[in-house]
C-alpha cells in the first residue's frame, strides 16, 4: 500500500484569457489520483468538510480507485478552497481559504509495514495543529521499516520564519529515505541556488536519502550515494505547471512499485534503475504540465 498524507481541497483555475476550471486539489491528493489510475494501491490520510465540495472530491477519489477510509469529514465543516491564477508561463499564484475545526483529528493507519511507502509534505506537514498526530504516523513509518518519501514543496520562504515550521521541516528531511524537492523549494528553505551547496545542507541533516531536484523546464536531477544523474526535461505544450511536482513525486512511488524496491533494497538500487526513475519522474511530470489537469490522463496511464 502506498499512504499519502496531506491537504485535500477544491482548486479553482485562472487562465489568464479567462478560462476558469475546477477540480480535487491538494499535492498528496494530486499524487493519490495518478497511483490510482495507474493501478497502484493507494490510500490517502486526508481531511475534509461536510458539504457538496466534501462530496465531489470524495466521489471523485473513489472513481479514481483512491481508498478514502482514512479521510476525516468534519461534521458541519466546509471544505478548504485554492484560487489558482495562472499568468503567461502557466505558472500559479494562489489564495488560500482553508477551513478547519479547532480539533482536528488525523485517521492514523492501523497498521504500516516494510512493504509500504508513506509520502508526505507541504505547509500541511509543518502544521502545528496536527504535528504531533502526523509525526505519530511518519515515526511508525521508520520503525516499521516501511519507505519514506517527502517533498518539501516549499513556495514561499516566510513560511519558515516560524522557528516551530522550520524545526519541523528539518525532521521531516532527517527522517525520509526520498527527498524531491524543487530548485525553488531548496532556495525558500536554504536561501541558496548551488545545487553542490543544496546538496551538502541536506546532507548534513540526512547522510543517506536519495535526492531528487527539479528544475521545471530545466530537466531534474538524482543524487545516490556518489552518483549523480542529470535528465533534461521533455518539451511539452504548456497548459498548467500545477500539479507538475506533485506528479514528479508520483512517477516516483510508481516506479518504487512497479519495480517491488522496497526500503532495503535502497542501498543496492543500481545505475539503471535510477536513471529509469529519474525519467518516471519526468515523464508524469510533463503529461500534466499539457493539460489542465492536476492528474495524469487515463491515456497516458493505460499505456504504462
Amino acid at each position: 500500500m502506498v499512504y499519502t498524507l496531506g491537504e485535500s481541497l477544491m482548486d479553482i483555475v485562472f487562465d489568464e484569457d479567462g478560462k476558469i476550471e475546477s477540480g480535487a486539489g491538494g499535492a498528496m491528493l494530486n499524487l493519490s489520483v495518478t497511483l490510482g489510475r495507474c493501478g497502484t494501491e493507494v490510500s490517502l490520510v486526508s481531511e475534509l468538510g461536510d458539504d457538496k465540495v466534501a462530496d465531489k472530491i470524495t466521489s471523485f477519489l473513489k472513481d479514481n480507485y483512491v481508498n478514502t477510509s482514512l479521510i476525516n469529514c468534519y461534521y458541519k465543516q466546509p471544505t478548504s478552497v485554492a484560487l489558482a491564477f495562472l499568468d503567461e508561463k502557466r505558472v500559479p499564484t494562489y489564495i488560500f481559504h482553508k477551513s478547519y475545526p479547532d480539533k482536528r483529528q488525523l485517521k492514523i493507519p492501523r497498521s504500516i509495514s516494510s512493504s509500504d511507502i508513506l509520502v508526505f509534505g507541504s505547509i500541511y506537514s509543518l502544521d502545528e495543529k496536527i504535528r504531533f498526530q502526523l509525526k505519530q504516523l511518519v515515526d511508525s513509518a521508520k520503525l516499521n521499516n516501511a519507505l519514506i518519501v517527502y517533498d518539501p514543496n516549499i513556495r514561499n520562504a516566510h513560511h519558515l520564519e516560524n522557528k516551530t515550521q522550520r524545526k519541523a521541516l528539518i525532521e521531516n528531511i532527517a527522517l525520509a529515505d526520498i527527498i524531491k524537492g524543487s530548485d525553488e523549494d531548496f532556495m525558500n528553505i536554504f536561501g541558496i541556488e548551488d545545487d553542490e551547496m543544496i546538496i551538502k545542507e541536506i546532507r548534513k541533516i540526512n547522510s543517506q536519502a536519495i535526492i531528487f531536484i527539479t528544475k521545471g523546464d530545466k530537466g531534474a536531477m538524482l543524487i545516490c550515494r556518489e552518483n549523480k544523474f542529470i535528465a533534461d526535461a521533455v518539451r511539452t505544450d504548456v497548459r498548467s505547471t500545477i500539479g507538475a511536482g506533485d506528479n514528479f513525486t508520483a512517477g516516483i512511488v510508481y516506479f518504487l512499485k512497479k519495480e517491488n524496491i522496497n526500503k532495503q533494497d535502497l542501498s543496492i538500487i543500481d545505475r539503471i534503475q535510477l536513471e529509469n526513475m529519474l525519467r518516471a519522474g519526468i515523464g508524469f511530470s510533463s503529461e500534466v504540465c499539457g493539460s489542465y489537469d492536476n492528474y495524469i490522463s487515463k491515456e497516458f496511464a493505460n499505456s504504462l
